[in-house]
């Protein structure tokens, strides 16, 4: 997993890399005793519950069980493999990993990713040198007609595609590049007689990155007439439309500065509001609004404005946009701009007060839904009762009961039906998914418990790696009789003799079993006794305990033995029994348990 990397350069990062100057850049934290909590950005939560401890250098968060160092969590934030992760913590510290130059792929790093992330980065730079070139003084034109200057040019690598066939195809060959990993980059494309040629041909081309910065894929922009106007990337081993959102990786942090996302749908869209210094925006690409977009937004802020085009298309991405935000709740409002007025074209036609004083003056996405989704007043009643179907889901969807009271409210007032009925049938449905909830919750629980008082030993010598030997010379973990347990103590043990020194908590955010690494992260983050002698008879009692309650057990265990030994008639084994028995209770009497 961790490739060709050394495990000192790792060790570097860990020591550089302090987990709370990371998370911050993602997640708002406030400073709670030892730890610092904000609201977790894997899961949708209204109270912080997503903890980090800068003294052991971990993260966890009580409310869906993430949790890990600081690699594992740039791993979760960035979609990233272990060594992408480690790769983009050295190159923000200034560390050099050592890499062997024994091959032109090696060069390029070792690994499938890192291959079409190298690639791409080529293509951007090609791009971007054409663009000032004679054969790019048109696009060049075309852009700064569209109010699209050079400095926004330069901050987002626009570059121009030449209209040939073969152009990016032989740059890339001169590179040494692959040309089969170029198609997989989907920058070219074989045709039937299996004849290689370049995807973007005579187009504007507009460099998407992910949260990371590494260029991921393409857009491209048709110059004058032709079809079709745009054309993207396909998806690819780093390029996922559905998890990617243009211009993120620029904005996110004058989104978390301001504290609200505005969200419009393409390039032009995205480059218009920048130009005009509007720079908390992202692009959705041209597709519908995800629930992977909302969840790259909800890390940064949990207000959105919701800019997409005044047309059919525009107003189906509105209707989804307001769903999602109401499962992750989010805070959504809805930007209406006049028919035939895209956020583009607006800015550029009206400037950007104009523009300022749409977003501000944005209903919220439920005043929105009831104005221009809901049909009430003289609406034939096949449509009235598909309206008051469809807001019966969208108010189960609200969390707050008095947003959704309110709701239920104007509702009822705008297609004419009573309160209470409606009310009822928004309790019936959530009291639907609620069970469905709990018989899920009941499932994930069900499974064997951990015991309390062997993982809270586990959890003293992870605070204090001194007491591993006193579990070595007592053999306290061949009393413990949750072999789970038994596994994750042996595990850490071996783990930090072999580490030289590595910690404890950093060790089991590597243990393979998802239930147990959780279950000792949560127990990290717990306040423990500051006086040294009231942890160590905290310590000598755990382990009188997990003595005393194995002798107990093995107790039970012959009791039961003895039983049929003795309705079987067998004498010799009851004998033995017997005698074992015996041994067992004087062992017990000279531990003085």
């Amino acid at each position: 997993m961790k490739g060709h990397i050394p495990e000192d350069i790792i060790e570097e990062i860990k020591i550089r890399a302090h987990i709370v100057d990371i998370v911050s850049e993602y997640v708002s934290l406030k400073n709670a005793g030892k730890n610092y909590v904000g609201l977790c950005p894997f899961h949708s939560e209204k109270t912080p519950s997503f903890t980090v401890n800068p003294e052991k250098q971990i993260f966890y968060c009580f409310g869906c069980g993430e949790g890990g160092n600081v690699i594992s969590f740039i791993m979760k934030i960035g979609n990233m493999s272990f060594p992408e992760s480690i790769r983009h913590l050295a190159d923000r510290f200034g560390i050099a990993i050592p890499v062997k130059k024994t091959g032109v792929q090696q060069r390029m790093i070792a690994g499938e990713q890192n291959i079409l992330y190298r690639i791409n980065t080529l293509a951007a730079r090609y791009f971007s040198r054409n663009l000032s070139s004679m054969d790019g003084k048109d696009a060049l034109q075309y852009l700064n007609d569209r109010g699209i200057d050079h400095t926004v040019v330069r901050k987002f690598g626009i570059g121009y595609s030449y209209d040939g066939w073969s152009f990016l195809k032989n740059y890339l060959t001169g590179k040494k590049i692959p040309l089969n990993s170029a198609e997989k980059a989907g920058l070219i494309i074989s045709n039937k007689k299996g004849q290689l040629y370049d995807r973007f041909r005579g187009r504007i081309i507009f460099p998407i990155e992910d949260m990371s910065g590494n260029v991921v894929g393409f857009g491209g922009r048709i110059i004058g007439k032709g079809e079709p106007k745009y054309m993207n990337s396909p998806e690819s081993p780093v390029y996922v439309k559905r998890k990617t959102l243009y211009g993120l990786y620029h904005s996110r942090s004058d989104i978390q500065k301001k504290n609200e996302a505005i969200i419009v749908e393409g390039y032009f869209d995205f480059l218009s509001l920048w130009a005009a210094g509007i720079t908390n925006v992202v692009a959705t690409l041209g597709t519908a609004l995800t629930k992977e977009h909302v969840g790259l937004i909800r890390r940064l802020t949990k207000n959105m404005a919701i800019v997409f085009d005044p047309d059919e298309a525009g107003r189906s991405a509105v209707e989804r946009g307001i769903a999602l935000s109401l499962e992750e709740e989010m805070n959504a409002r809805i930007v209406v701009l006049p028919e035939g007025e895209d956020p583009d074209i607006y800015v550029r036609e009206h400037g950007r007060g104009a523009i300022d004083d749409a977003i501000q003056a944005a209903p919220s996405m439920v005043t929105y839904y009831v104005e221009h989704i809901i049909k009430g007043g003289n609406t034939p009643l096949a449509e009235k009762l598909e309206s008051v179907k469809a807001a019966v889901e969208f108010i189960g969807r609200i969390r707050d009961p008095i947003q959704r009271n309110l709701f239920v409210k104007t509702i009822s007032e705008k297609l004419g039906i009573d309160q209470g009925i409606l009310k009822s049938e928004v309790v019936k449905m959530t009291a639907q998914t609620r069970n469905s909830q709990k018989e899920t919750l009941a499932k994930k629980n069900s499974g064997t418990a951990l015991d309390m008082v062997e993982a809270g030993l586990i959890g003293m010598i992870m605070d204090d790696p001194d007491k591993i030997q006193v579990v070595l010379d007592e053999n306290v973990l061949d009393y413990f009789l949750s072999k789970e347990l038994r596994n994750v103590g042996e595990f850490l043990i071996e783990s930090f003799n072999r580490g030289a020194g590595k910690q404890l908590y950093d060790i089991i955010t590597e243990f393979p079993d998802v239930e147990i690494r959780e279950r000792f992260l949560k127990m990290a983050m717990l306040e423990r006794p500051e006086d040294q002698s009231v942890v160590d008879q905290v310590f000598r009692d755990a382990i009188k305990k997990i003595r005393r309650r194995w002798y107990q057990n093995r107790r039970e265990i012959l009791q039961r033995e003895l039983l049929r030994a003795q309705q079987a008639g067998d004498t010799d084994l009851l004998n033995k029994l017997i005698m074992e028995k015996g041994e067992l209770l004087e062992e017990e009497k000279n531990l003085r348990l």
